[in-house]
């Protein structure tokens, strides 16, 4: 059997909203023991819509795999028990408020000096210092920005926001990937440190020649429909939905020509002239190719002449294309309703078959099991209860 990456790795997670969840269920998902801590009353988003009996399906995509314990960081026992994880932990990840680790006495300054070994992801909006460390951030005010969203929609209309919570996502990946760094530097020192991510600059990223451009080019990158400014490639009408037609390198675009029937100079034409003057009447005649065609037989004609090119999907069609055959990009978990769902993931894998269905766990399903694994006894594991500075799951 394959060894998953981060075998015997141990994660806490104090996480809400995607951020921190994603980015610690990315790690669960290649072995990671991971315990994340919620709140007395339990994460909110819990019951983040869409819900469905009674189960939150935003709450499920961030969330298999884990162990969930509820504890009072703001109470001294509470804070006691969290430090025990601690001491004992591989990596703590967490999209709290820049400050409020350290004022809670669990940031990584205090808790590196238990274990230096420690690795603490921070993901925040706007990063831990600077002027805008204390803003509140959510996925579309970071796309608002960031810049995204003037380069998607109509030239000239109003700005268009990606409507999936991609900048949550980049920033759940890029964390993931600062603790995966961060803990192959510790095998080579033997110390742990502090990944700082933020949302904000994450997401700059997805600029990338659109930076240069704008600060040493001059020009002011804009929305340009689905059109590459500076290819040939864009979306086209089928008799059924639209298709998306990239025909890049020479043989693509020789090859292209040759199966729509279009016009010799259409192929013969120097490759600028395509994206320049020429590209209006290059879209005309293949909008007018493509408009009496399904899309499922565009596609075939065109990748069996090695032309890259896919339907624009659905939802539903995007999971279950048939491109998919032999990879599934879907997994299911099982609710503690007992309710099985559908969601992402995983993102990455190493080798080997895919993991099975997992769990979501439920708010504090496992506070008692941490915590008698932690060394507390059953009378003080009660008392904890007793006093809310701990929680489990009804009929735990």
């Amino acid at each position: 059997m394959t060894v998953p990456a981060l075998n015997g790795i141990r994660v806490l997670e104090l996480g809400h909203a995607i951020a921190a969840p994603h980015c610690a269920q990315i790690l669960g998902d290649q072995g990671a023991q991971v315990i994340r801590i919620e709140p007395p009353g339990g994460d909110r988003t819990r019951g983040a819509l869409p819900v469905v009996d009674g189960d939150s399906v935003y709450f499920a995509a961030h969330n298999r795999g884990k162990r969930s314990i509820i504890l009072d960081l703001k109470e001294p026992r509470g804070k006691a028990a969290f430090l025990k994880l601690a001491d004992a932990a591989d990596v703590v990840v967490t999209n709290y408020s820049a400050g409020v680790p350290d004022r809670l006495g669990i940031g990584y300054a205090a808790l590196s000096q238990r274990n230096p070994r420690l690795v603490f992801v921070h993901i925040t909006g706007f990063g831990t210092e600077g002027a805008a460390r204390d803003f509140g951030a959510y996925d579309g005010i970071i796309q608002a920005m960031s810049g995204v969203p003037w380069l998607s929609g109509e030239p000239g209309g109003p700005p268009v926001f990606v409507g999936a919570f991609v900048a949550d996502q980049l920033a759940a990946m890029q964390g993931a990937l600062g603790a995966v760094l961060a803990l192959h530097r510790r095998a080579e020192t033997g110390t742990g440190g502090f990944v700082e991510v933020s949302m904000l600059d994450g997401y700059l990223t997805a600029l990338a020649h659109h930076v240069g451009s704008a600060l040493d080019l001059g020009e002011v990158p804009a929305a340009n429909r689905n059109q590459v400014p500076t290819a040939f490639a864009n979306t086209f009408p089928a008799a059924d939905g639209h298709v998306y037609l990239a025909p890049l390198a020479p043989a693509a675009w020789q090859a292209f020509c040759r199966v729509i029937g279009a016009p010799a100079w259409l192929a013969d034409s120097e490759p600028r002239w395509r994206i320049t003057e020429g590209r209006d009447k290059c879209e005309e005649v293949v909008a007018a190719w493509t408009a009496g065609r399904q899309r499922s037989d565009i596609i075939a004609d065109l990748r069996a002449a090695g032309v890259p090119c896919g339907p624009v999907n659905d939802v539903a069609e995007a999971v279950t294309d048939p491109v998919h055959d032999g990879r599934d990009p879907i997994t299911t978990v099982r609710m503690r309703s007992g309710r099985q769902l559908h969601v992402p993931g995983p993102e990455v894998r190493l080798g080997g078959a895919a993991p099975g269905e997992l769990p979501v766990p439920g708010a504090g399903q496992h506070t008692a099991q941490v915590l008698a694994e932690l060394g507390y006894s059953e009378p003080d594991i009660a008392g904890l209860l007793a006093d809310k500075v701990a929680e489990a799951e009804p009929g735990q």
